[in-house]
């Protein structure tokens, strides 16, 4: 309230000096100079009365909940290579088509890479049963909507090629 009590008082002062002012010079408009004076003065007190009304309100705090939304961390984003090869791998133990482009070219350089380790290069000898699935040359599947890879094959796959060196 006091900080609009000086604003109160100037526009009571304004609207009383128009109204003397308009009820003089134009002795034939006074009763609607007096209706408007008075709707304009029963106006500022209503603001006043809103002004005090919300200064006597104790002012909003954020809640505890509000409080430990904002303390907690936020969830740590995933890396997005990671994500994409668990969708490649999703999708590899669907379809035949998704093992072939999809999956298998990152086991062969995977498989490239640790041979190289230890200088050798991929062939049926290192590579062993899985030579017929990560050859180069192995030709597309005929059927692209054929089951791919079966998970247990996968993780078996995964484990000879960490044990590669």
């Amino acid at each position: 309230m006091r900080r609009h009590l000086l604003d109160l008082i100037v526009l009571f002062v304004l609207s009383s000096l128009v109204c003397g002012y308009v009820s003089l010079a134009q002795p034939g408009a006074r009763d609607v100079t007096v209706h408007v004076y008075v709707f304009l003065v029963g106006g500022l007190l209503m603001l006043g009365l809103v002004a005090a009304a919300g200064d006597s309100v104790p002012r909003r705090t954020r809640s505890e909940f509000d409080r430990a939304l904002a303390e907690s961390e936020p969830r740590d984003r995933r890396i997005p290579e990671v994500e994409r090869v668990e969708r490649e791998v999703t999708l590899a133990t669907a379809s035949a088509y998704d093992l072939h482009y999809r999956l298998l070219p990152h086991l062969r350089e995977i498989a490239r890479c640790r041979l190289e380790r230890s200088g050798k290069s991929p062939s049926p000898e290192t590579l062993g049963r899985w030579w017929e699935l990560l050859r180069d040359d192995r030709p597309e599947p005929d059927d692209r909507f054929a089951p791919g890879i079966k998970e247990s094959e996968l993780r078996a796959l995964v484990a000879d090629l960490e044990a590669l060196a």
